[in-house]
């Protein structure tokens, strides 16, 4: 999903001359640390104000203007969802704005839309059965683990792949099935060599999958 089907045009940015204490009240109001500012004769996208900036003020009617504007996260309408998760992470952000080629405001990309179409494509409501399987670095091809998965009548509804960090040398890889008994695929997994960490034969949201959106949300909740 790109970014163009969860922007919002409801959101009036800040301008330059507006506030600190109409900055705090939009921050209030749309629950929000920082929000994007924009020049109202151009359009232009020039700056982020944060909460921490604005909050110790004695006086709360001076011009943002006057303040140092961060630099703007933002991402493009035809970028993909993922990039915009990606940046609300990085800059501990829940609005980010979405401009074009030539930094024009077109609107923002809000944490709750990201986690609905994340959901989506995680086929989170979708009923299933979960099976995670960790996979050594030197021997991981998911078009292998697909064809398995396949070869047992089985339709993949979503994929999560956890990559090795740290001391961890292995992935997890996390396959969202339209099926409930998982115990033949389990049994061709091994077979190959596999590890199968886990199988779920009820509801997605108790397991592998869900966790990775639940862990998701947790950090986009900022």
């Amino acid at each position: 999903m790109l970014v163009q089907k969860i922007i919002n045009n409801d959101f009036t940015p800040l301008a330059p001359n507006d506030t600190a204490s109409k900055a705090l009240a939009k921050m209030d109001a749309w629950h929000a640390t920082c929000l994007p500012v924009v020049e109202p004769t151009t359009g232009k996208l020039v700056g982020q104000i944060r909460l921490n900036q604005l909050i110790d003020l004695a006086d709360e009617s001076i011009e943002i203007s006057k303040l140092s504007l961060e630099s703007p996260a933002s991402v493009f309408p035809h970028q993909h969802i993922f990039e915009v998760a990606r940046q609300m992470l990085m800059h501990e952000v829940r609005i980010i704005p979405v401009i074009d080629s030539d930094q024009t405001y077109q609107g923002i990309a809000e944490k709750k839309n990201v986690l609905e179409a994340l959901s989506g494509l995680l086929n989170v409501s979708v009923s299933g059965s979960v099976i995670s399987v960790e996979v050594e670095s030197q021997d991981y091809t998911l078009s292998e683990l697909v064809h398995l998965i396949e070869s047992e009548n089985a339709r993949i509804l979503g994929v999560a792949v956890e990559a090795p960090k740290g001391s961890v040398e292995s992935f997890q890889v996390s396959f969202k099935l339209n099926i409930k008994d998982t115990s033949g695929i389990s049994q061709s997994l091994r077979r190959h060599g596999y590890k199968v960490q886990s199988e779920d034969q009820s509801e997605l949201l108790k397991f592998d999958i869900s966790d990775r959106a639940d862990e998701l949300m947790r950090y986009l909740d900022v």
